[in-house]
């Protein structure tokens, strides 16, 4: 799956993850793996409790971070295109 700036993603429910010291871990028991999110990470992570795009997540992160809009939107495509091979997020 290719991620699309302005299709929706959200977490793969089949996952358990869980905050530890402000990183994420999940186990996705599908592919049997762990996996471990730094700190921007885990906060893309938590916002995709609800249904997002790569554009709503990159307007969301410049609030937050003082980066570039363009370095963020590639930033955030790229991640989400690992989180999607992994089959840890779906579209909404």
């Amino acid at each position: 799956m290719t991620i699309q700036e302005n299709t929706f993603y959200r977490r793969n429910p089949d996952l358990i993850f869980s905050d530890m010291d402000g990183e994420t871990v999940m186990m996705s028991i599908q592919n049997g793996e762990y996996y471990g999110l730094d700190e921007v990470g885990s906060r893309i992570w938590q916002l995709l409790e609800n249904p997002e795009s790569a554009e709503t997540l990159t307007q969301k992160l410049i609030e937050e971070y003082e980066v570039p809009q363009e370095t963020c939107l590639s930033d955030v495509m790229e991640f989400l295109n690992i989180l999607a091979e992994k089959q840890l997020i779906v579209p909404a």
